[in-house]
Parts: structure tokens; sequence; C-alpha cells
């Protein structure tokens, strides 16, 4: 009631300020660090209210005329601790900085509610997705959190990640980019389960400091066991069923001493999950008239370890010297059951029955070196080293009536990663950071395929990539900020084909620009403008051609010949009272469209390879609706709608295609005691463009409830994803000229009941020194 009292009381008497020079201000932040807006800010005099205002959407507030003297600054906001500080005012300048709000619990009409964060929070140049308020987050790993959460669609024929169909998307952990994608970063993420994850971090535009690969953007994944340190962590153990069995087992622990910091973490996932692909293809020409359907019923078990360990060492006052050891080990294991019928131009039906086996087992295990160097209170200098070894074993069979193919597939992957990168606060109001990374890659991809057919290959490839960046931010004025960068990289790419006594160089520099400009209008409204170019690099995998057969007629392969895309990025963004809407447009050429159908020569075979698309062109809005039904329900709805053209020259004949396109994503939170939550989420997204094909709509809906066990004995979450088995793909291609007709389907395991138990223990409470290291950038280029 006292805090009901003075909102009121602020409310009703603004003509009480006294009027002086100067201002004073100041930021309020949570105990996360996360800006806190439209927080009631109060300056009182011997306990009688003489002025006060808000906080704007960056928790930032500034008051003007109040006369010297002795006064208490009082903060208060729903959900966290009072705010109480006496200060003396000399009638000049005050700056408080940062000001931390604990949070609370309260009591409202017999309901306890607990001050959380929003399912989504906008930052400067990011949308935060607080995983940690997700109930339906629940026994998935990271890679279905990505899926269902933040907009990322998953490709499961080419391993690879885009976001909000825009694009490839860059992965990084705990501010550390991936260098690897395809299967190995998807076989990272499946290790990862989502009760680890504290928060994702999306980028539309990253900063110039990160690498420019990516039109789709960057998604940090930030783990429970950063950010912290004290003694103590957590664990956690989870059992679950849809179709097949699941389990898995997660700890992590930070320990500081002194000037020692350690930090480590564990996870065991073993997860059996039934699908099933299926293939409609119509060859229709003057050498072949058929129809095929094949049916592959899949049976694959994943078994993952993931493991890291890192110490930090204060050597001298300001010197920080730090090591890191990290890896995992991801074994997909599949048998499948495929059936395929054949119907020719005299409707004679043919039945072929196939049995596959498939392995595919990733190691991965890398070191990063760091030396951090504060220079006095402004200045900061870091390098890096970055040590990383992949290794793929990618066995496959297929046994039908008439014989037998065997396929052996292996491809080492090795980087070496050195970074610099110097940062100086010239003041309050500019930031500098300077940096250069030099990044050097090599692979050897061998497939042995035992019934050749000239699809046997060893391919080698040697890639450098020299980066330069700076990235400047200025403060103009109190209501408007600038932030800028420019990036410049150059890469060498060398590609050998043994076989086919082939190469491929390519050489290539880019300037990489980005600007934004953020406009605070009223304490309530901002608006930003954006603007950014990026590369789309082609991945390993298509480049280190892989093969994967559906049926006698139909197979995967990747392409070495992709060359890499441009995108420029237009933006501009309202937001209002935690809310904003977003228009962007985007312009992409030799844009890479994963796994376009084409006929082989013979006419017999549908072969499907990512392929460049001259010009595509997005135009995209999107807006966020958070709200308050009721003090015991919280609603989240994201929106988002785009409308895409391509234009091309596919196998001779143009293309020019054009569709609209809508994604809703919602939450629904419930508190229905004071330990108790029940969550309802799910996501529609209707048909939108896929290259020269159509990918048909899908969603899905989840379930979550939430129970916290009394005397701090742990959480219970029980979870139920894609409850209408909704989740499911259809990709149609279906052209006259070139002569292609297929219907692609994925059917994912649905139903999924999922239990897991977390326990924290220990301290949790101070920041960790270890921040992101260079390697991350690279991670994801394994796909």
């Amino acid at each position: 009631m006292r805090k009901k009292a003075w909102v009121v009381f602020l409310c009703c008497c603004p003509l009480l300020a006294i009027a002086q020079n100067n201002t004073i201000k100041g930021q309020v932040k949570d105990s996360l660090n996360n800006p806190v807006p439209l927080v009631h800010i109060m300056i009182l005099q011997a306990d009688t209210f003489v002025v006060g205002t808000i906080t704007d959407s960056l928790g930032s507030f500034v008051i003007d005329n109040l006369t010297a003297g002795s006064y208490h600054l009082k903060i208060a906001a729903i959900g966290y601790q009072d705010f109480d500080q006496q200060f003396i005012y000399k009638g000049d300048r005050l700056d408080f900085g940062v000001l931390q709000l604990q949070t609370e619990s309260i009591v409202l009409d017999g309901v306890e509610l607990v001050g959380r964060k929003k399912l989504y929070e906008r930052r400067t140049n990011s949308l935060i997705i607080n995983v940690e308020q997700q109930i339906t987050s629940s026994g998935r790993s990271t890679l279905e959190l990505l899926t269902n959460t933040a907009g990322v669609s998953v490709s499961q024929q080419s391993n690879t990640l885009s976001l909000n169909g825009r694009g490839q998307v860059a992965i990084m952990v705990n501010g550390k980019l991936s260098r690897v994608d395809g299967p190995a970063l998807l076989s990272l993420l499946k290790s990862m389960p989502a009760s680890e994850i504290k928060h994702l971090e999306v980028f539309n535009n990253p900063p110039a400091k990160y690498e420019a690969n990516g039109s789709g953007g960057m998604i940090n994944i930030m783990t429970k066991s950063k950010n912290t340190v004290g003694t103590g962590g957590t664990f956690s153990f989870m059992g679950g069923y849809g179709k097949g069995e699941k389990t898995g087992v997660s700890a992590n622990f930070h320990s500081q001493k002194g000037k020692i910091d350690w930090s480590g973490s564990y996870s065991f996932n073993r997860n059996r999950s039934p699908e099933e692909w299926g293939l409609q293809s119509e060859f229709n020409n003057l050498a072949v008239r058929k129809k095929v359907y094949t049916t592959s019923l899949r049976k694959p078990t994943t078994i993952s370890h993931n493991y890291s360990l890192g110490l930090d060492y204060g050597i001298l006052k300001n010197t920080d010297v730090g090591v890191a050891l990290s890896g995992y080990s991801s074994k997909w294991d599949m048998i499948a059951f495929d059936k395929v019928i054949n119907s020719n131009g005299a409707d004679e039906l043919e039945s072929l029955d196939i049995e596959t086996n498939e392995i595919n087992h990733w190691n991965h295990i890398g070191g990063n070196f760091r030396i951090q160097q504060s220079l006095g209170d402004d200045h900061k200098l870091i390098f890096d080293y970055d040590h990383l070894y992949y290794h793929d074993n990618n066995p496959s069979s297929y046994k039908i009536a008439s014989g037998f193919t065997e396929i052996k597939k292996k491809t080492p992957i090795t980087f070496n990663i050195f970074s610099l990168d110097y940062s100086w606060a010239l003041s309050k109001n500019v930031d500098i950071e300077f940096g250069a990374k030099k990044s050097k890659s090599k692979f050897k991809n061998t497939v042995e395929v035992s019934s050749d057919n000239g699809l046997s290959s060893v391919t080698q490839m040697e890639e450098r990539v020299n980066a330069l960046y700076s990235s400047f931010q200025f403060q103009l004025g109190d209501k408007t900020r600038l932030a800028t960068g420019f990036r410049f990289e150059h890469t060498s790419n060398e590609l050998t084909e043994e076989e086919n006594e082939s190469f491929i160089r390519r050489k290539y520099g880019n300037l990489f620009p980005n600007l934004s400009i953020a406009q605070q209008i009223t304490d309530r409204h901002n608006l930003r403008l954006n603007y950014s170019k990026r590369i789309n690099r082609p991945s390993f995998n298509n480049l280190a051609p892989f093969i994967l057969f559906l049926g006698p007629d139909a197979l995967y392969s990747g392409n070495a010949n992709l060359q890499p895309s441009l995108i420029h990025k237009i933006g501009v963004e309202w937001g209002w009272v935690g809310k904003y809407i977003t228009l962007e447009f985007i312009i992409e050429e030799g844009a890479i469209i994963e796994f376009q159908p084409r006929l082989s020569e013979n006419g017999e075979q549908y072969i499907f390879k990512a392929e460049n698309i001259d010009k595509r062109n997005i135009l995209s809005l999107s807006f966020n609706v958070p709200f308050s039904v009721a003090p015991w329900w919280q609603s989240e709805t994201l929106f988002n709608y785009q409308y895409e053209t391509l234009e091309t020259l596919f196998l001779d004949s143009e293309f020019k295609r054009n569709k609209g396109m809508y994604k809703l994503t919602s939450s629904q939170q419930f508190s229905i005691n004071p330990n108790t939550r029940l969550e309802l989420s799910g996501y529609y997204q209707s048909s939108s463009l896929f290259g020269i094909s159509t990918f048909g709509a899908r969603g899905a809906f989840n379930l979550g409830i939430q129970h916290k066990l009394k005397k701090n004995s742990g959480t219970l979450n029980l979870s139920f994803s894609n409850v209408f088995a909704s989740d499911n793909w259809k990709i149609k291609t279906l052209h006259s000229n070139p002569n292609i007709n297929t219907l692609e389907t994925y059917f994912p395991e649905s139903r999924i009941m999922a239990l897991t138990y977390t326990k924290g223990f220990g301290a949790n409470k101070k920041k960790s020194k270890r921040g992101r290291t260079s390697a991350d950038e690279e991670k994801k280029r394994i796909n």
C-alpha cells in the first residue's frame, strides 16, 4: 500500500517541483545488469516529496530544477525492493551512474508474485529472450528451443540454421561465435540441454567487432554457468518419452578464491526420436515417364557428451590470464526402413524395400588462451588464441534385394585463430573499439562409395580470413545515441578435388559498414534507424560434398561451386513501453538457398543441393506485444510478416517469384499459486518461398507446468511438446520448364512429455571475468 500511495502522490503532485538550474541523472538496472523501464524516481526532503519522474526504455532518468540541499533518492517498482539513498546536492550536475534493484516477492490480494523478467526484452542492438521464464523449454535441447522460440528454421536435410527466413544465422555461446556449422553445429546444439540456458540474445545487425558472416544475424546463447562467481552451481536430471525414450543429466559449477576463478560444466543426453521422411517425385520426359513414392521410417538415437572447463587468474592488479578447454562427442546412430514404389506410364507398380544404416559421429576439442590487460579505468586490451579440432565419421549403408551400397565419409577440420581487441572509453559520451583477427582453417573430406558411379571423392580446402575493425559509439546529447563501425575482411580460399583434378580458388575482400541512430522521443517512445552490410559464405558441409540417398531415385549432395552472397539491410524501429515495431528491407545478391531439386543428366534421378539465387529482396514487418492481462496472467506475442521476391536463372530457365509469409509466436503464463506456474506457448508460420520451391505452413502447441519445492529443495518442470503433431514440413516444387515435380515431407517426433528436476547450490551473485573469445565466430562454418 505504501508503494501505491507513492505512485498516486507522484502522479497528482507534479507542480510541487522547485525551479533551479542543472540536472540529476542516472540509470536503473536489475541484478542481472538489464535496464528497468518505467520505474518511479522520487526526490524527498525530510519525508516530503519534492520532485519525481519515471525511467525511459533504457532505464535512464533526468531531473531538472533542484535547489541545493540534503535529500533522499527513492526508487519504487513492483517486483523489486525499495531503493533509498541519501545525498547532498550542491547545485551542480550530478550523475548517480547505475543504480541496481534487487528482486523481491510481494503479495497482491492473497496471490504471491515474484518479480520476473519478461520473455522478450529489447536492448540497444538486440532482442533478449529470457529462456529461464519458459516452462515449456523443460526437457528440450537447445536446438529445439531455438526452433520454437527464436524464429530459427532448421533444415534436416542440409543441417543448416536460418533466422525468420532471412538467411544463415551465426551462433555464439557465452559471447563466443561458433566456428562450425552444419552437422557439427547441430550436434553441439543437440547436446546442450535447454535447462542450462539463461537467455538468448538475438542480433539482427551485429556490431563491427563480430564477423560479418551470416545474413540472418546472430544468436548469443548465454548459459547459467556464466555471469556468476562465488562458489556454487546447478544440476538437473531429465526423463521423457514421445515415440522414444529420453534421458539427460547436466551440471555446472563456479568457484572463486582470491585471484583464481574456476568454472566448468558437463551434460549427457540420450534421445531416441523416431521420425518419418517422404518424397513423391514425378519423371516426365521423353526418356523416362514414371512416378516414385518413397517413405523412410527412421529410428535414430543420439548420445552426446558436452563439457567445458575454464580458469582465470589475476596475475597482477590490472592483468588477467585465462585458459579454457571445451569439447563434445555426439553420436547419431540410425536404422531406417525405406519403401520405394515406382509407377510407370502403363500404371505398372514396382515395390522396393531398402534397409539404411547411418552413423554421424562428431568429436570436438578446443582450447583457448587469453590475456586481458586493463590500462587504467578507461582502456582495455585483450589477446586471444584458439585452437579447434573437429572430426566427423559418417559411414552409411543401403541394403536392397539386388545389392548393397556402402559409403564411408571422414572429415577432420582444424582452426587456428588469433585476435587482438582494444577498447577505450574516451569520455562519458564516446566509446571506441579497434581490433584485428587472423583465422586459418583446413579440412580434408574423403568419400568412398562402393558402387562408385563417380560419387567417390577426396576434397581438400584451406581458407584464410584476415580482418580489421573499428567501432564507435557517441552520446549526442541526452536523447540521441549514434553507433557506427567498419569491418574489412579479406578471404583466400583454395578448394581441390583430387578425383576430378579440379582446383577452385577464391580471393575477395569486402568492407562491411554498419550504422545505428537511436533517438529518445519522449520518456515512453524511442526511434532507431539501422543499416548494415553482411556476407554469407558457403558452409564447409556444402564445399566438402556429402551424399545422402533417399531411395535409388533421389539423393542429397553438396555443391563445391557455391559462391558467397552479399546482403544489405536497412531498418527502422519504433519502441514504446516495452513494445516495438520494426520495418526492415533486405537486398541479397547470390543468395544461397539450400537443397534445390534438379534432374540428373540421364533424367532418372533427382539431385537436391544448394544453389546460388541471383537476386532476393525481403520486406519485413515485426512487432512484439507484451502485456499483463491480470496480476496472475502475463502475455507475450511476437508477430512477423515478410514479403519476398526473387529472380534467378536456374537450369537455363528464368524464375521470378514473390510471396508473403507471416509467423506468430505466443506465450501465456499463469501464476496458479506462489510456487506453481502454467505456460501455454506455440507458433504458427504460413507457407513461404524456398528458392524455386514452396515451404508449406506449419506450427506447434506446447504446454508446461513448473513447481518450486519447499525449503529451496529444487524445481520440477513438466512439459508437453508439439501436442497436436503439427510441426511438420512439406516442400513442394512444381515447374514445367525445367520439368521438376517433387513433394518432400518430414514428420518429426511429436507429443513429447519430459520431466526435469533442477537444483541450485552455493552462491551465484557476482560476475565472471571470462567473456567471449575470438574463436566462436568460426565454429558455425562446419555446416
